[in-house]
C-alpha cells in the first residue's frame, strides 16, 4: 500500500492553497460578463469587484510576514484559509454585486496571508540544504495556478454557472485545512512583532482615496469637491507616510532603496507590466462575450495563449537572465507588449479571432520575458541584510500598479464609450425605457443581452460601436504605459547585479 510521507502531505496542503488564492483572480475575470448579466451589474461594479480584490491584497500584504513571525506562519496560514473558505461560499449565493465586491476584498485579504507565508511554510518543510527546492516547488504552483485559470473558469462557466467559480473551491480548502492543521511543521519559537501599523494605516489611505477619486471621478465630476477632497487627502497622507517611514525603526518602505539603479529601474517597469496584464484579464473577456458572443470555454482558451508562455518559459527565460541579464529580455518584452496592445486599440473593430488570438499570445511572451527578470534584477542589487523589506516593497508596487491601472483603463474606456454613444442617447433611453436605471447601466455596455430581450434593435450597432470605442481607448493607455515601461527599462545596467 502506497502511503505518502508527512512532508508530501504539507506540501500538497500549502500548494493547494496556493493554488486556490493563485487561480481565482484568473478564473473571476472569466466569470465577469456572465456575473454582469446575472447581477446587472455596469463596469464599474465590475472593476470594482477585481480592485477590492487587488487594495485588500497589496495594502496588508507588508505586514503580514511579520505577524507571522509573531503569532505562527501556520496559524496566521490556517486563518487565511478560512476567509477564503468563507468568501467562496457567501460569494457563491450573493444576490447583489456589492456582496460580490466584498467578497473579491475578503479574498484579497486571504490572499495578503497565503501568498507571502506559503513560501516561507514551505522553506520550512525541507532541510537548509534543500530550501532550494521549496522555493522552485512554490513557483511551479504559482504558475500551474496563472496557466490553468483561464482554461478552468471557461470550464465552469460552460457547464455550471458563474456561482460555481466560487463555490468550487470550497472542497478543496475544505481537504486543505485539516491536512494544514496535521501535516505542516510548526514553528519552533516566535518572534516579537515590529509592525509599522502607522505606516499600514497611512499606505492604505494613501491607495484607496487614490482609486476611489480614479474611480469615481466620470460619475461624481473631476472637478466636484468629493473628488478633490480625495485628491488632496491622498497627496497629504503619501507625505505622511514618506515622512514617516524615513523615522521609522522598522519601516514598511525604505525610500532609499530606490537608490540602487537596477532596483528602482526593475520595479516600476514590472508595476506597469502587471497593470497591462491586469488590464487585459478585465477587458478582453467581456470584449469576446458582450461583443463577439463567445462561449466562456472559448473565452478561456484564447486567454489561455496569455498564461501558457508564463507557465512554459519561465524557467528558460530565467537561464537567458542568467546569460544576458534583465535589459535586453525586458527591452524586448515590452517591445512585445506595445505591439499586443497597439493591435487591440485598432483591428478590434474588425473582431477577427487571428488579431486576438496574436495579440493574446503576444502579451503572454511579453509577460514572461519581462516579469521574472525585473524579480531577479531588483532583489540582486539590494543587500541581503535589506532583502525581506525589498521584496516587499517589489511586490507592493506590482499590487499598485495593477490596481491603478485598471482603473485608469475604466476612465479612458467610460469616456470613449460614453462620447460615442452620446449623439444616440436619447434613442436608447428610449429603447430601453421598460428597464431600471440599474438595468439599463449593465446593458448600455453589454449588447448581447440587448439582443437577447429585444432582438435585432436598431441601437445594437450603436452600442457595439460605444463598447469598441471605449475598449479601444483602454488599450491605447496600455500602449502608452507599454512605452513608458520600456524607456525605464533603458535606464538597466546592460549586465545583471551580482
Amino acid at each position: 500500500m502506497f502511503i505518502l510521507s508527512k512532508r508530501t502531505w504539507a506540501v500538497t496542503g500549502i500548494g493547494l492553497g496556493i493554488m486556490v488564492l493563485g487561480m481565482i483572480w484568473s478564473i473571476v475575470n472569466t466569470a465577469l460578463a456572465s456575473i454582469q448579466k446575472e447581477l446587472l451589474a455596469d463596469v464599474l461594479d465590475l472593476q470594482w469587484m477585481m480592485n477590492a480584490f487587488g487594495i485588500f491584497l497589496c495594502v496588508p500584504l507588508l505586514t503580514m510576514g511579520k505577524l507571522g513571525d509573531a503569532y505562527g506562519r501556520k496559524k496566521l496560514f490556517l486563518f487565511g484559509l478560512l476567509g477564503a473558505l468563507l468568501a467562496s461560499v457567501i460569494a457563491g449565493f450573493a444576490s447583489h454585486i456589492g456582496i460580490l465586491i466584498m467578497c473579491m476584498g475578503l479574498f484579497g485579504l486571504s490572499g495578503s496571508i497565503i501568498l507571502p507565508l506559503s513560501q516561507a511554510l514551505l522553506i520550512h518543510q525541507f532541510p537548509e540544504n534543500q530550501k532550494e527546492k521549496a522555493v522552485s516547488l512554490w513557483a511551479v504552483f504559482v504558475s500551474i495556478s496563472i496557466a490553468s485559470g483561464p482554461l478552468v473558469g471557461g470550464f465552469i462557466l460552460n457547464f455550471w454557472g458563474w456561482r460555481w467559480v466560487y463555490w468550487i473551491n470550497t472542497p478543496i480548502i475544505l481537504f486543505v485545512i485539516p491536512v494544514v492543521f496535521f501535516f505542516v511543521k510548526k514553528e519552533k519559537e516566535h518572534h516579537k512583532t515590529h509592525c509599522d501599523w502607522a505606516g499600514v494605516g497611512l499606505l492604505g489611505l494613501t491607495i484607496c482615496s487614490f482609486i476611489v477619486g480614479l474611480m469615481q471621478g466620470a460619475s461624481w465630476g473631476w472637478g466636484s469637491s468629493r473628488i478633490l477632497g480625495l485628491f488632496t487627502l491622498t497627496i497629504l497622507s503619501l507625505v505622511l507616510f514618506i515622512r514617516l517611514e524615513k523615522k521609522s525603526k522598522n519601516p514598511l518602505f525604505r525610500p532609499d532603496l530606490f537608490a540602487h539603479r537596477s532596483f528602482l529601474f526593475s520595479a516600476i517597469p514590472n508595476a506597469f507590466m502587471i497593470g497591462f496584464i491586469w488590464v487585459v484579464f478585465f477587458m478582453v473577456p467581456l470584449y469576446l462575450q458582450n461583443i463577439l458572443g463567445y462561449p466562456p470555454l472559448h473565452v478561456g482558451l484564447l486567454l489561455l495563449l496569455t498564461t501558457l508562455p508564463v507557465a512554459l518559459f519561465s524557467g528558460y527565460v530565467g537561464k537567458l537572465y542568467r546569460k544576458k541579464g534583465a535589459k535586453s529580455l525586458m527591452l524586448l518584452g515590452f517591445s512585445l507588449l506595445i505591439i499586443a496592445s497597439f493591435i487591440q486599440a485598432v483591428f478590434m473593430d474588425k473582431g477577427q479571432f487571428s488579431f486576438i488570438a496574436v495579440s493574446c499570445l503576444m502579451t503572454g511572451f511579453g509577460w514572461v520575458l519581462t516579469w521574472s527578470p525585473s524579480i531577479s534584477c531588483a532583489l540582486s542589487s539590494i543587500p541581503h541584510k535589506a532583502a525581506g523589506i525589498a521584496s516587499g516593497m517589489f511586490t507592493t508596487l506590482q499590487e499598485l500598479g495593477a490596481v491603478t491601472s485598471l482603473a485608469i483603463a475604466g476612465v479612458f474606456f467610460s469616456f470613449g464609450q460614453k462620447k460615442l454613444l452620446a449623439p444616440h442617447r436619447d434613442s436608447v433611453y428610449s429603447a430601453l425605457n421598460q428597464f431600471s436605471s440599474d438595468e439599463i447601466d449593465s446593458l448600455l455596455t453589454n449588447p448581447t443581452a440587448v439582443k437577447e430581450h429585444l432582438g435585432n434593435s436598431p441601437i445594437l450597432p450603436w452600442l457595439k460601436t460605444a463598447f469598441i470605442g471605449g475598449y479601444e481607448n483602454a488599450f491605447w493607455f496600455l500602449v502608452g504605459i507599454s512605452l513608458l515601461a520600456f524607456l525605464f527599462s533603458t535606464f538597466l545596467p546592460k549586465k545583471k547585479t551580482s
